[in-house]
C-alpha cells in the first residue's frame, strides 16, 4: 500500500516515491528511474501497485468516455481500488481479470455528466468487439465481455456465437486464420483457442505459459503452422517446438504485444522491450540475426521485397529483408495494430484514432473513432475496425465509413 515500504525493497527510495513514478509512467509513458526499477524488482507492494494501475488503465481504456477526469478523482480512484478485496494473490503479470469489475465501476464515475447515445444503452446482439479476423465470406469477432463471446458475422449479421470458458474472463488480443480455422490469443488465460468457423465451435486450447504477445499463421509444404511469441520472450509453434530467446519480467498493458511474421523464408519477431527485431529460421527457430530498431516495435506486416514494423512510440518503419530501415514515417499517438492493403497501411491507436499512411506518397490521413481495438484488411481492398464501445466499422481505402455493424444491425 502507498506509504509503506515493502519488505526486501531497496532502502535508497521509498514506496510512495516509486508509486508516484509508476502513476506518472501510466499517464505519460515516462521511464522509471534506475533506483525505482531496482526497488520495484524486490518490492511486492510496489509490484502490486503497478499491476493495479495496469488494470485501471485497461478498464478506463475500454469503458471511459472521451472526457478528462477531474484532478481530485485520481486519489479517490486509487483509494477505492485499494479497498477492493482480492480473491487471490496478485500474479506477477498485470492480468487481474477478477479486479476489472472494480476498475470498470470506477470508470463509471468518469461518465457522470455525459450522455449515452441510444445505441450505447441497449444490449447488443454483437458484443463489444476486441479482435476481428477475416475468414473467407465471414468475419470472426472475439469480445472481452464477461462471457468471452466469439461471434461469426455473415451478410452483415451475427449468424452464430458461443461463450468461452476459462479460469479467468477471456482477454482476446489477436487472431489469425489458417484454412477454415481461426486461432485467437486469450492473454488472460495464457492460451490460444483453435476455433472452427462452420459450424462454430472450439476445437482445442493450446497453453502458452506467461501469455501470448503475438501470432502468425502459415500454410506451406510442411503443413500449417501457427507461430507464437510469448509475453516473456519465448518463440514457438502451437503444439510444437519452442525456444527461449529472452526472459522479460511481468509486463503492463502496453507491453503485452509483439509482432510475428513469416516472410521470404525468415521468421521475423519483435521484442519491443529491447527495441529488437529477431530474424529466425522458421524450421529450427535458430537465431539468424538481431536488429536494433529502437523504440518499441509491436507489429509487423509483409510488403513485396520487405516488411513494415510499427513502433508504438509513433513510427512506421519500412525494412528490407535484412531488417535494415529504408524508410520511416512519423505518426501521432501510440498506434499498436497494423494492416496493409495495396499501397496503404492502416494503423489503429486505442486512444481513439485510425491512421492511413500512403506507402508511395507518405500522405497521412486520420479518422477519430471510439476505441479501435483491432484493424484488418479485407479481400476487396477495404478495412474492418473493431471499435470498442460501438461495434464493427467498415472503411474504404480513403477512411470513409461504408457500413457499421452495431447492435447486430448493419447501417449503410
Amino acid at each position: 500500500m502507498a506509504g509503506l515500504n515493502g519488505q526486501g525493497a531497496s532502502s535508497d527510495i521509498r514506496c510512495p516515491d516509486v508509486q508516484e513514478q509508476l502513476e506518472l509512467q501510466a499517464m505519460t509513458g515516462a521511464a522509471l528511474s534506475p533506483a525505482a526499477r531496482a526497488h520495484l524488482a524486490t518490492c511486492p507492494a510496489c509490484q502490486a501497485h503497478r499491476a493495479l494501475l495496469g488494470d485501471l488503465e485497461l478498464a478506463l481504456l475500454e469503458d471511459a468516455p472521451q472526457v478528462a477526469p477531474p484532478p481530485a478523482l485520481r486519489a479517490k480512484v486509487l483509494a477505492a481500488a485499494h479497498r477492493a478485496p482480492s480473491p487471490r494473490p496478485a500474479p506477477a503479470r498485470r492480468w487481474w481479470p477478477a479486479a476489472l469489475g472494480v476498475a470498470a465501476t470506477i470508470s463509471g464515475l468518469l461518465a457522470l455528466g455525459t450522455l449515452l447515445t441510444p445505441s450505447q444503452s441497449v444490449a447488443s446482439a454483437l458484443p463489444d468487439p476486441a479482435v476481428v479476423v477475416s475468414a473467407g465470406r465471414t468475419l470472426v469477432v472475439a469480445s472481452n465481455d464477461h462471457a468471452g463471446t466469439i461471434s461469426v458475422i455473415r451478410d452483415g449479421r451475427v449468424s452464430a456465437s458461443l461463450h468461452t470458458d476459462g479460469a479467468q474472463t477471456a482477454w482476446f488480443t489477436e487472431g489469425v486464420r489458417l484454412g477454415d480455422h481461426v486461432f485467437l490469443a486469450d492473454a488472460a488465460n495464457d492460451r490460444v483457442l483453435d476455433v472452427q468457423t462452420e459450424p462454430l465451435k472450439i476445437l482445442r486450447s493450446y497453453s502458452v505459459p506467461d501469455g501470448v504477445a503475438g501470432l502468425m499463421a502459415s500454410s506451406g509444404m510442411a503443413g500449417g503452422r501457427v507461430y507464437f511469441k510469448s509475453v516473456r520472450g519465448q518463440v514457438g509453434t502451437l503444439g510444437g517446438m519452442q525456444v527461449t530467446i529472452a526472459t522479460a519480467p511481468g509486463l503492463p498493458l502496453a507491453d503485452v504485444m509483439d509482432g510475428v511474421l513469416l516472410q521470404g523464408g525468415t521468421l521475423y519477431v519483435t521484442h519491443h522491450l529491447s527495441g529488437e527485431l529477431w530474424l529466425l529460421d522458421p524450421d529450427t527457430l535458430a537465431m539468424r540475426s538481431r536488429v536494433q530498431l529502437g523504440g518499441r516495435p509491436v507489429a509487423l506486416s509483409a510488403l513485396p521485397g520487405g516488411l513494415l514494423a510499427l513502433d508504438v512510440t509513433g513510427r512506421l518503419l519500412k525494412l528490407d529483408p535484412s531488417g535494415r530501415v529504408v524508410q520511416s514515417w512519423a505518426v501521432a499517438g501510440h498506434p499498436d495494430k497494423l494492416t496493409v492493403n495495396g499501397n496503404a497501411a492502416l494503423l489503429s491507436d486505442r486512444g481513439g484514432m485510425v491512421t492511413r499512411v500512403s506507402l508511395s506518397s507518405g500522405q497521412v490521413q486520420q479518422l477519430k473513432v471510439t476505441h479501435p481495438m483491432d484493424v484488418i484488411s479485407l479481400p476487396d481492398g477495404t478495412f474492418a475496425v473493431a471499435e470498442g464501445g460501438r461495434g464493427l466499422r467498415l472503411l474504404d481505402g480513403q477512411l470513409q465509413t461504408t457500413s457499421t455493424i452495431e447492435h447486430g444491425e448493419p447501417k449503410h
